[in-house]
Formats: structure tokens, sequence, C-alpha cells
């Protein structure tokens, strides 16, 4: 199948649990997601645990700052109102 023409399912994370685990120098995760729109946040899936290194976590960090301010800057939203 040709990569550009791939269908990504996505589902709307709605909710996380976070806690540090001391006696590994690391972070537990757990995202909160809803599989269609008539699913109620209440009722969401929870996905399996992950461990983030402090490393993994400031990059992900990164990552999602870097993420908001593109979504937040002028010439992004410019963009999104000429598709309209």
């Amino acid at each position: 199948m040709d990569r550009k023409n791939e269908i990504i399912h996505t589902h709307p994370l709605v909710g996380w649990d976070i806690s540090t685990v001391d006696a590994y120098n690391a972070m537990m995760i757990r995202l909160h997601y809803i599989n269609s729109t008539s699913q109620a946040a209440e009722d969401a899936e929870v996905d399996r645990t992950l461990w983030l290194t402090t490393d993994v976590a400031k990059q992900l960090i990164s990552i999602l700052e870097a993420g908001i301010a593109k979504i937040e800057s002028t010439e992004y939203q410019d963009l999104d109102h000429r598709k309209h």
C-alpha cells in the first residue's frame, strides 16, 4: 500500500494517569482515549502502561510545546482559514 494513501485511525485523548516511579528514576503514563464520538469520556479506554525516562519525558514536552506553538502561530491560523 502507498504510504501517502494510508488511512491513519485516530482516537481523541480525553485523559491520562502520570506518576513518578522513584525506584526506576522514571515516570509512568497511561493514556485514556475514546473510540467513537458516541463514547462518553467517563467510559474511555485506558491504554497500556508506558515508562518514560526523564530524557524521553523532556523530549516529549519539547515536541508538544513545538506543536502547540505551530498551531497557535498566526501563519498556521491563516492557512487554516484559507482552507474553509
